[in-house]
């Protein structure tokens, strides 16, 4: 019997072909969604743009530039400057405008510079996202660049129970293996976790600190009342009055009885500063041989504007009844001390003559270099970048009758008007309301 060979079946290609695709893509998808692909480390990318898309935003060098030499922080407010900063003279940068643009959505905030620490870039405001910074000269638009690299990080205060992280970046390498002609600014702007080690205020309650080497201070003593005591005990009712609007809140002193210098490391200030305070708030009493004497006083920095001490006072008169001081007349406000600059050991008068505001308040102030005492006790302070934006509150005169009772009746009260004035510059609300 003769083998009879059996016919070769032809392949369909026509089906074969189309059934393989689809096999491959249905693999293809299996292993995209369980087997997700390494991320690209060497990849750069911002906002929610891939990498592609983030460097056809960065790769792109201005024909219009602007150099600055120096920056710094003061509370909220970021301060870049044409020159290295010097207390001496008035910066280029003050009266022009900052444009910040946001390449994640396009949205453009203008700063109008003043010629006050407290009055710059106002971080507070940012929302999300990752700004090309601007100079407005003449109507036209000039890309902020560096003289040199900055790679700095700031947090703003709470809100809502989150901050913001402020990453202030210059560089001409931001896209890794590509290099810019010069170093560009840009602020990443990011939610961040509220900071429970560092203070967004640190209250400072005067008394048992021994600043002059003349022996420890307890401040006045009226007719049974101890300045010491009742600074403390407002400090603690100013405390629960702030954080019920989510802030996180210090005091320089662990109890009633502590002594705790100003300067020196471990001092007030140099608590400040390890905690990175926003706000510093001296709290004191005062007095005079004139019993008629009265009202609230608040001394800031020569270099800050009034605008908050303006409201504090304001605000104090319309809440509690407490007047500005008649000492200290004011366009505005009565009782906000106009301070006139003093010398140290230096030839001209550029200085804070009031030790609290100036030392607290880092190379804006000038803090640690007024003489050499300072130099020596405070370090840790000069040409320190993040200062705080600091007052001095002589809260009343307790040698006068009227202002002696309404602090006997309702320091609670002077208190919660001070912290509600503080929450309504930072525009706080209350939590839960």
């Amino acid at each position: 019997m003769a083998y009879v060979k059996k016919p070769r079946k032809k392949i369909k290609w026509k089906i074969a072909v189309p059934l393989l695709c689809l096999c491959l893509v249905v693999v293809y998808l299996v292993v995209s969604i369980f087997l997700p692909r390494p991320k690209d480390t060497n990849q750069v990318q911002i906002c929610d743009y891939d990498s592609k898309k983030t460097e056809l935003l960065l790769n792109v060098e201005a024909e219009q530039t602007y150099q600055i030499s120096d920056y710094f922080f003061y509370g909220e407010n970021l301060s870049f400057l044409k020159n290295t900063y010097t207390l001496e003279e008035i910066d280029e940068l003050y009266g022009k405008t900052i444009q910040l643009k946001n390449l994640c959505n396009g949205e453009k905030i203008l700063f109008q510079l003043n010629n006050t620490i407290d009055q710059q870039i106002n971080l507070g405001e940012l929302n999300n996202g990752f700004y090309e910074v601007y100079v407005i000269n003449n109507l036209q638009e000039y890309r902020l660049t560096a003289a040199e690299p900055i790679e700095e990080v700031f947090h703003t205060i709470t809100r809502n129970q989150m901050t913001k992280k402020v990453e202030v970046i210059a560089t001409d390498s931001y896209l890794k293996d590509i290099t810019l002609n010069q170093n560009y600014v840009y602020l990443n702007v990011t939610s961040d976790v509220m900071q429970q080690d560092s203070f967004d205020v640190l209250i400072d309650p005067f008394g048992g600190n021994n600043d002059y080497g003349t022996g420890v201070s307890y401040g006045y003593q009226v007719n049974g009342l101890s300045e010491n005591d009742e600074m403390y005990k407002a400090a603690l009712a100013l405390k629960k009055e702030l954080e019920s609007y989510g802030l996180v809140v210090g005091i320089t002193k662990d109890n009633m009885e502590q002594h705790l210098n100003t300067n020196g490391e471990g001092g007030r200030a140099y608590l400040g500063y390890q905690h990175n305070a926003k706000l510093f708030i001296n709290l004191q009493f005062n007095g005079s041989d004139y019993s008629s004497t009265n009202g609230i006083e608040i001394t800031r920095s020569y270099y800050s504007s009034s605008t908050l001490a303006n409201q504090i006072i304001h605000d104090m008169e319309e809440n509690v009844g407490l007047m500005g001081s008649m000492l200290y007349p004011g366009t505005i406000q009565n009782g906000v001390v106009n301070t006139v600059r003093v010398k140290g050991d230096h030839e001209t008068a550029i200085f804070d003559p009031n030790s609290v505001v100036r030392e607290t308040g880092g190379v804006a102030t000038g803090a640690g270099s007024m003489n050499a005492a300072m130099r020596e006790a405070n370090a840790f302070a000069a040409g320190n970048k993040k200062g705080m934006q600091s007052l001095m509150i002589r809260l009343i005169y307790v040698t006068n009758p009227v202002d002696y009772k309404l602090w006997m009746d309702n320091y609670e009260g002077i208190m919660s008007s001070l912290a509600d004035s503080i929450a309504k510059y930072y525009q706080l609300e209350k939590e839960g309301q």
